[in-house]
């Protein structure tokens, strides 16, 4: 199999790095020069312009930021010869009518490999970043994923597959994802807002607190091109936190134990069990 990787972060990277350890032979571009240097000492091949490896390859993968995914679809389309484009952007649903834009002898695999780290960059990339975490196939309605290339796929990157409908995967997110970036991040905002009394608290915060706080400490340029991609969503679901919030904060004034704590438990096992943390 040969496949390009346009956009060699860490999500980029770390796939175009499962790949070679899949037997695959690899291209990759990236905007920074250092960064191709640095992929080249590991057998990714960027002594051709993207556009001229675009043309032998089986297969394009697209992990750019979200802002430039539909000028690069759009490029490849371009390009010339066919080939499958296998879109891992984290929000879908900007790309709507560019994905209607894609026809033979070009095929779209939209998926959402489900794992990452806080920080970003093709020098934090892993190969196996993504083994035994769940990858979303996002689904389109009418229009039939080839099977045995998602499952070449899972194989390469050691997932297991969830199939999503395109219209749920950006609520989605909004729940597992976006909304607790947005939770994390305030823990932090809070914590620091006690400094000038608690100047302590850095050394004292246990593996809680840091387990809490890990996604919050991610890149917020990063977040906040997401998190505005997404806006509807995480509008919704955001207000939704605010609400629960509220009613504990209520009870807790008034002495009282949450109702809902009792639940945590039980619904944290559900993930487990669902092969999700």
């Amino acid at each position: 199999m040969k496949v390009g990787v346009i956009g060699l972060g860490l999500i980029g990277g770390s796939i175009a790095k499962a790949c070679l350890k899949a037997g695959w032979t690899v291209f990759g571009y990236d905007v920074n020069a250092e960064i191709m240097k640095s992929a080249a000492t590991f057998g990714i091949s960027v002594d051709t312009r993207w556009d001229e490896w675009a043309q032998n390859v089986d297969q394009i993968v697209l992990s750019t930021p979200l802002d430039e995914a539909d000028g690069w679809i759009r490029a490849i389309l371009s390009s010339g010869k066919g080939c499958t484009i296998v879109d891992v952007s984290s929000v879908k649903g900007t790309l709507s009518d560019t994905y209607s834009q894609i026809h033979p002898p070009f095929a779209l695999l939209s998926i959402h490999p489900m794992a990452g780290k806080e920080v970003r960059g093709f020098a934090h990339s892993d190969a196996h970043l993504f083994e035994g975490r769940p990858c979303l196939v996002v689904e389109r309605e009418g229009i039939e994923q080839d099977r045995k290339l998602v499952q070449g796929w899972m194989s390469v990157l050691g997932s297991t597959p969830v199939w999503v409908p395109f219209s749920q995967h950006d609520a989605l997110m909004g729940i597992v994802s976006h909304t607790p970036y947005l939770v994390s991040a305030a823990i932090l905002v809070l914590a620091e807002s006690y400094g000038s009394r608690f100047p302590l608290w850095p050394e004292v915060a246990g593996t809680g607190f840091l387990d809490v706080t890990r996604i919050g400490a991610s890149d917020p340029r990063l977040w906040e091109e997401i998190l505005r991609a997404n806006h509807d969503n995480v509008k919704e679901t955001f207000a939704a936190f605010t609400h629960l919030i509220q009613e504990w904060n209520e009870d807790i004034q008034q002495g009282k134990w949450p109702r809902d704590l009792r639940q945590t438990v039980a619904i944290r096992r559900k993930t487990i069990t669902d092969g999700t943390a």
